[in-house]
């Protein structure tokens, strides 16, 4: 299982509907943080490619996100595979 914290850049104007629309992702918390203009995001998946791909695809087009940049990665119970 992959964790990944982000923080997500909303429009000012969209945050409320931007933050419903989020939470109804499946596997997406958020959280707020000190700026008014961000969320805090957390994305839990079966894998760290399956966390890149919820947050460049549907958390990234959800519609008054103007930006996502993970801060944290926790991957000990992902196995490798080579």
């Amino acid at each position: 299982m992959a964790i990944v914290g982000a923080f997500a850049r909303i429009e000012s104007d969209l945050i409320s509907s931007c933050q419903s629309a989020l939470e109804e992702i499946a596997g997406v918390s958020i959280f707020d943080i000190e700026d008014p203009d961000k969320l805090g995001v957390l994305v839990e998946a079966d894998s760290l490619n399956e966390a890149h791909s919820t947050i460049t695809t549907t958390i990234r087009t959800t519609p008054g996100v103007l930006g996502v940049w993970p801060v944290y990665v926790n991957t000990e119970d992902e196995q490798v595979h080579n």
